[in-house]
């Protein structure tokens, strides 16, 4: 079940926006990279298609356990993951 944000102050709300789209575009590059598409991702990872592209997008966030899969399938470690996607927010730092 998601978790509210409604005891989040604005600029908290901006941080974590900005960590999932630069996560996703972490896995999104990645995905590339390596020449699947969304749903072989989606199959590899154990998830839907839907649910890869709304995580490339930054709509939703991963638990530990699904950033795990997702790495599994990318042949990278969970910290290679996120190390890139902080890379990605210090890139384009909008929300």
């Amino acid at each position: 079940m998601p978790q509210s944000n409604a005891h989040l102050t604005p600029a908290q709300q901006q941080r974590q926006q900005r960590r999932r789209m630069s996560l996703g575009a972490a896995i999104k590059t990645l995905r590339e990279q390596r020449g699947l598409t969304q749903s072989q991702l989606a199959a590899a990872v154990g998830v839907s298609t839907r649910g890869v592209i709304r995580i490339e997008k930054g709509v939703t966030s991963l638990t530990v356990d699904v950033l795990g899969r997702y790495a599994d399938a990318l042949n990278v470690r969970p910290s290679e993951l996120l190390r890139l996607s902080e890379v990605w927010s210090e890139v384009d730092p909008k929300p």
